[in-house]
């Protein structure tokens, strides 16, 4: 190739021109990737606060406060089902980025949880397990710093609004594992509470087969009389109650994309009008149009990736410090390194692109290169 087409030779010798440029772009993968790793902390919210979900399917009554036991031995009998646990739970509230959300501590005996904690795949961190009967609790270790307590805190009472028990529960256990997970005794949630709702917690005999317990358990059952609780249901709810959202979402980086391609587009139009005599020349002397086009494509591409690999280094870093100083210490979730929010900063680069190519390619069809080097002469 020669030295004169050579897209590099424009970059490296207008630092000036080329880096302003540079660093509009950056500036717009960075904001429209940390909008997008914001908004898709909800859903890293939600699929970790009810993960466990993934490795059971719930089971409540419905207008009662137990399920009828001809329901419950329906679901008893399914081949599907390896473990059937009664489950008498509690509720706390956590704090999340978009408000507060209910957080379940299931009420298990000691069976249930050791296979609960087994199938989530979460293992005591700190402390000691709880003990049937008494008013202990084990929660997840993001938990526990989300509500601000440590061993020994209480973290269910009377008096509390979020967090209420008959008779104040302490924490004795942390856990610590890809999900979130709390757990107590059964038996002290009889005790203390005979008249709020019973339920069951439905394990497959191995891990891989939960869905298809999910299933069978959604065919049998009597929805009149029971809900089933299950993870494809998790993921549809959050899906349709975030679809709005996603939309505005959309909506403003499909805004942000456009207003920034257009200024890109008019900063490539004016470098090129600046450097009209150099096209001319080179025009003048042989290179076909197409080259020369190619050319300043090829310069507005090199900027585009250069300027986006560059807006996502600084939306790595920039978010890695928000978590690490600002939500990690409370609890709060975010993923510094979404692929999905890079996915969709992509449209910027290539449009930018696409933009200066129609812009160029429209002057350079109307470029008179005679004239122009007449006029500088």
């Amino acid at each position: 190739m020669p030295s004169s087409l050579n897209p590099l030779l424009y970059l490296r010798r207008n630092p000036g021109r080329t880096l302003p440029m540079m660093i509009v772009i950056m500036l717009a993968a960075a904001s429209v990737a940390s909008v997008v790793t914001i908004v898709h902390s909800i859903d890293l919210t939600v699929y970790t606060l009810y993960g466990s979900n993934r490795y059971m399917t719930g089971i409540t009554p419905r207008n009662a406060i137990t399920i009828d036991e001809e329901v419950v031995s329906k679901v008893r009998n399914l081949p599907e089902v390896g473990f059937l646990c009664p489950s008498h739970s509690y509720q706390t509230m956590v704090k999340t980025i978009f408000g507060k959300m209910p957080f379940p501590i299931f009420g298990l005996d000691a069976r249930g949880r050791k296979l609960m904690m087994e199938r989530s795949g979460v293992s005591l961190a700190q402390g000691r397990l709880i003990e049937d009967g008494k008013p202990e609790a084990l929660i997840s270790e993001d938990v526990a710093r989300n509500l601000g307590v440590r061993i020994g805190d209480v973290i269910s009472q009377p008096e509390s609004t979020d967090s209420f028990a008959p008779e104040p529960v302490r924490l004795v256990g942390t856990l610590r594992g890809k999900v979130w997970l709390g757990l107590t005794s059964r038996a002290l949630v009889d005790r203390l509470s005979p008249y709020t709702f019973h339920g069951y917690i439905a394990f497959a005999p191995t891990t891989a087969g939960q869905r298809r317990l999910d299933k069978a358990i959604e065919h049998i059952l009597d929805k009149k009389r029971a809900r089933e609780w299950q993870f494809s249901g998790l993921v549809k709810e959050t899906r349709s109650s975030l679809s709005n959202l996603y939309l505005i979402m959309n909506i403003v980086i499909g805004i942000i994309v456009f207003a920034i391609s257009f200024v890109c587009g008019l900063l490539s139009n004016i470098y090129f009008t600046q450097r009209l005599p150099e096209i001319a020349t080179l025009s003048a002397i042989g290179y076909s149009r197409a080259k020369l086009l190619w050319r300043a494509v090829a310069e507005t591409g090199i900027l585009c990736a250069v300027g986006w690999l560059m807006g996502a280094c600084l939306t790595v870093g920039l978010l890695q410090v928000v978590r690490l100083i600002a939500l990690a210490p409370k609890g709060l979730l975010l993923n510094p390194v979404d692929p999905d929010s890079f996915l969709l900063t992509l449209p910027l680069p290539i449009t930018i692109t696409a933009f200066a190519f129609f812009t160029i390619w429209w002057r350079l069809n109307t470029l008179d290169p005679v004239s122009i080097i007449e006029r500088r002469a």
